[in-house]
């Protein structure tokens, strides 16, 4: 049985592969309407490319960017699709991107809201009230426009980019040396650092790669078996990172990025069973064993996950964290293979190992042991109550973000520090259950904007 999000996909894949002949057209057209829109010696305009988005990248996009959560039917999907056709204008230089895009205001002239037509075809559409250039998710800026062309009366969005021969070639760079590779790699502010240096300084880009390759090169070879909580975390983490790109590749024809949930499962079956335990190596053999048969085993990413019954918990955070999870094994993709891979690497039921993850991450983020000492000086019931209602408001905040990022290490880490500064906050002012219960929709607005915090980092 597949889960629902495939059955979508292929409907909008089936309904976008027969819309082929409508997208080749249009992308003619716009291939020829822009290169006799730049056709003076001045325009610096050394080559137009198109393309029409392929089926694997359109299946990727609906998964990476849950369109399957916005936009459930597939007609809808499309229609908000922004980039079915793309095209790119290469310029010479990059004092030329912005002389290209003031000429776009030349050529088009505004008609409603944000949509400006095309005076040499009235079918083309641009946004040229989008801010240029664009901040990109890698910090860098680029030319980017979303518009439309009307054809039968349906409108197909395109994509236009205004790049120099510097950017398109760093952009390739960027694509097919940071994107397009799966494994998991620590540092990562490193390698940010370095790919900035290298697009700064495009003339030294052979060596600076160079050194990058052996850098990476050099923290694969340091990140073997070892009994140090770093080296093991690292080994493992890398190892489940590789298993559900080579998995995945095999059962959906395509990869996600998997690092960061990868090193979280990592440092959970670390802390379940290697903190204080006896014959370690042992258990790394056991592992070791295990994912070796995993890598012989056939994975279906796209199966549905089953567990026996609705999770439920006597403790409030267990409780609204684990209903939240539960809900989303299924429906998010991200929290699909999450799960999939805890409950592959662990020996017990779903349903145990899902409340065994659950109590674990309530240890992390809540410390019990901790928190079981603060309001001494109340009776033991008020303490009691009032802990409980700072749980349940620390739960609710964290799940109202609806995101895979609070399984995250550092994230995890830094709502663990936020509790902790909190309840030390709450104990200090408060002396008495009644005085909390009178300011307690105040004292949870306090805490949701201190949790907002962390999830906008």
């Amino acid at each position: 049985m597949r889960i629902q999000l495939f059955e979508f996909i292929d409907q909008t894949i089936e309904l976008f592969n027969s819309k082929q002949a409508a997208y080749e057209y249009v992308e003619g057209r716009l291939t020829s309407l822009f290169s006799s829109l730049f056709t003076e010696k001045d325009d610096h305009v050394v080559l137009i490319r198109s393309r029409i988005k392929s089926p694997d990248s359109l299946r990727e996009k609906l998964i990476r960017n849950r369109f399957y959560l916005d936009h459930p039917d597939p007609m809808d999907t499309l229609t908000h699709l922004t980039d079915i056709v793309g095209i790119t204008m290469e310029c010479r230089f990059i004092r030329h991107e912005a002389q290209l895009y003031q000429k776009l205001f030349h050529c088009f002239r505004e008609k409603s809201g944000n949509d400006f037509v095309c005076m040499k075809d009235e079918n083309c559409y641009l946004n040229l009230k989008m801010p240029q250039p664009q901040i990109q998710r890698n910090g860098f800026t680029i030319y980017r426009l979303d518009g439309y062309y009307m054809f039968n009366q349906e409108r197909v969005n395109f994509e236009l980019q205004i790049k120099s021969l510097v950017h398109n070639f760093w952009s390739e760079i960027e694509h097919e040396v940071v994107y397009k590779n799966p494994d998991f790699v620590m540092y990562d502010m490193f390698n940010r650092d370095m790919l900035g240096a290298i697009r700064d300084n495009l003339d030294v880009v052979d060596r600076q790669l160079e050194i990058m390759y052996n850098e990476i090169s050099q923290q694969s070879k340091n990140a073997q078996i070892g009994m140090d909580e770093q080296g093991f975390k690292v080994f493992v983490a890398s190892s489940i990172n590789e298993l559900v790109n080579r998995k995945m590749k095999e059962s959906l024809g395509f990869a996600t990025d998997f690092r960061k949930c990868a090193a979280s499962i990592a440092q959970y079956i670390y802390i379940r069973d290697f903190v204080g335990g006896d014959h370690n190596q042992i258990r790394m053999l056991d592992y070791l064993e295990l994912l070796n048969d995993l890598n012989g085993s056939p994975i279906d990413f796209s199966c549905v996950l089953v567990m026996d019954q609705s999770y439920h918990h006597r403790n409030p955070f267990c409780n609204i964290i684990g209903g939240f999870m539960q809900s989303k094994l299924n429906e998010d993709f991200q929290w699909h293979v999450f799960f999939m891979m805890i409950f592959l690497l662990r020996s017990g039921s779903n349903i145990e190992d899902f409340d065994d993850y659950i109590q674990v991450y309530y240890r992390l983020v809540v410390q019990p042991s901790w928190l079981k000492h603060a309001f001494t000086s109340l009776s033991e019931i008020d303490a009691f109550v009032l802990r409980n209602s700072l749980e349940e408001m620390m739960a609710d905040a964290i799940v109202s973000h609806d995101s895979i990022r609070m399984v995250y290490e550092e994230v995890m880490y830094r709502l663990m520090n936020c509790f902790e500064s909190f309840v030390t906050e709450v104990e200090e002012k408060y002396r008495s259950l009644e005085e909390f219960h009178r300011d307690e929709t105040k004292i949870a607005g306090r805490l949701y904007m201190q949790v907002n915090e962390i999830f906008a980092k």
